[in-house]
């Protein structure tokens, strides 16, 4: 059985278009009880919020995933291995050092992900890509 994580840019295009993305409308249609939700997603969301209406647009998003037990948050050993690969990141890519801080969300969102053997699901291909190169995890790039 597949699962799947969507990453924030995704729910972000919801809640500013009211549309789903295509390939988002057809997995919710097909696998539904296999997709589930990153802490990570929901503070990145709920950070962004500058309303109340915005607030409770995203709770409607997150409450079910949180009825059904379908939320992944990491826990010490995610947050250790992201530091790790941050740090191999800083190392092997200089040219992403300015950018790190901004990929810690990321790559705990791909660590959750492999920690249960989900695939992500993003329409960011650049961080993604560069965590895939020092850490193995399934994701999906959509345009």
């Amino acid at each position: 059985m597949k699962k799947y994580i969507i990453d924030t840019d995704l729910y972000i295009e919801l809640l500013r278009t009211g549309q789903y993305h295509d390939i988002i409308a057809e997995i919710y249609a097909r696998e539904t009880p296999n997709i589930y939700f990153s802490s990570v997603v929901a503070q990145e969301l709920l950070s962004g919020v500058i309303s109340e209406d915005g607030r409770k647009n995203v709770e409607t998003i997150l409450r079910p995933f949180e009825r059904v037990g379908r939320v992944v948050t990491p826990g010490h050993t995610i947050w250790k291995e992201t530091g790790e690969i941050l740090s191999m990141l800083r190392r092997q890519k200089p040219n992403l050092k300015t950018k790190l801080s901004q990929m810690i969300n990321d790559a705990l969102i791909a660590m959750s992900a492999r920690s249960i053997g989900a695939t992500v699901i993003s329409l960011n291909s650049s961080d993604f890509e560069a965590i895939k190169s020092v850490r193995n995890f399934s994701y999906i790039t959509v345009a």
